[in-house]
């Protein structure tokens, strides 16, 4: 049976990169331009394009569900990504025709694992893609005859999987948008109110001063007039 797989990991905390996974048997199956000329240039896209494209579009979305990216970054690769409860982001790279339940169950379950260098990043990967190989496994119904007829079954249920998830994907993008746009009113308000407070502060202040000079002119003029009057 297929052994699937993810392409690219990567792990940020703030504006630095933690750690990365990288699949070598990707590289010579690659759609993306100079990346055909090995695993370093391949490497190097993939995180060129979390760094300028990803990051700063990453919304902190609440119980920090795994989003898709809203637009393709690559030829032939879909790109997911999650926050943990640390602030730490979680990015991965994943071809078209790999089961869409692989990436969000891999980056739901790493997030929750320390994935602070490379070989902990690894060796939790590793496992992750030994359970899901596992469970695909065990779609087997018992008494199939030909491994045709199991392969089959088998893409049917990805099929399905694949078909929902897309669902999932579209909402949670939408709401993804509707948070996004949440924040910038939110920002929006406050700056306002800021601007407005600070406005409300200098007219009173100006009004204060205006009526201190009006009572010290009526008192002055008030003083002078009693003045001449004893004279």
């Amino acid at each position: 049976m297929k052994r699937y797989s993810v392409s690219y990991v990567e792990v940020w905390d703030g504006d630095r990169v933690l750690s990365s996974w990288y699949d070598s048997k990707d590289e010579n199956n690659s759609k993306y331009g100079s990346t055909d000329k090995g695993r370093a240039d391949q490497k190097a896209v993939f995180h060129r394009l979390i760094g300028d494209m990803v990051i700063r579009t990453v919304v902190n979305l609440p119980g920090n569900k795994v989003t898709k990216t809203s637009i393709d970054l690559i030829e032939g690769y879909d790109c997911y990504y999650t926050t943990a409860e640390n602030n730490k982001v979680l990015i991965c790279f994943v071809k078209e025709e790999v089961p869409k339940f692989l990436p969000l169950r891999l980056l739901s379950e790493l997030k929750c694992l320390n994935n602070d260098n490379d070989e902990y990043l690894k060796s939790n990967i590793d496992n992750q893609l030994d359970k899901f190989h596992e469970e695909l496994l065990s779609y087997r119904t018992e008494g199939q005859q030909t491994a045709a007829s199991t392969e089959e079954e088998l893409q049917n249920i990805i099929a399905i999987m694949n078909d929902n998830i897309d669902k999932f994907l579209q909402r949670q993008e939408r709401i993804s948008l509707l948070v996004d746009n949440t924040n910038q009113l939110n920002e929006n308000s406050f700056k306002f109110q800021r601007k407005s407070s600070k406005i409300m502060r200098k007219m009173w202040w100006n009004n204060v001063k205006f009526y201190s000079i009006v009572i010290i002119v009526v008192l002055a003029i008030i003083v002078i007039v009693s003045l001449l009057l004893l004279h």
